[in-house]
């Protein structure tokens, strides 16, 4: 009775520990995937575009990079699990929406800035 006991006892945490093992693996796949479509999402963000529109349209500009949602190419979602899409795709989304933000937000400053400078500086300086 008491080695039948040990033996459940045994398998229970046998089985709990390959149950941990195989969830840190999917966790660290996954981490691996949303590491994956950061790198591809700052490649693929046309940053000069965004930097000219918030440089340009200043808020307006902002506000776009803000509400435009880039999703991934779909050839590089192609033949894969529809769990390594989903994470993929919320993790290029989100990275990309960040870096189209942080370029429009720079244009938005430096065209504020030198939207208020250049009529000072008109002012102040002649033009002859």
């Amino acid at each position: 009775m008491k080695h039948k006991l040990v033996l459940i006892l045994f398998a229970v945490v046998l089985l709990a520990s390959v149950n941990t093992v195989i969830a840190q693996e999917e966790v660290d796949e996954k981490v691996k995937i949303c590491q994956r479509a950061k790198l591809d999402a700052q490649m693929d963000v046309n940053k000069m575009l965004w930097f000219g529109a918030g440089f340009i349209f200043n808020i307006l500009g902002l506000g776009a990079a803000y509400i435009i949602e880039p999703s991934p190419p779909p050839i590089r979602l192609l033949g894969k699990s529809p769990e390594y899409v989903a994470v993929y795709t919320d993790c290029y989304k989100n990275e990309a929406k960040r870096v189209q933000a942080n370029k429009a937000l720079v244009g938005c400053i430096l065209g504020t800035i030198l939207g208020a400078a250049v009529p000072i500086i008109l002012t102040f300086v002649p033009l002859f």
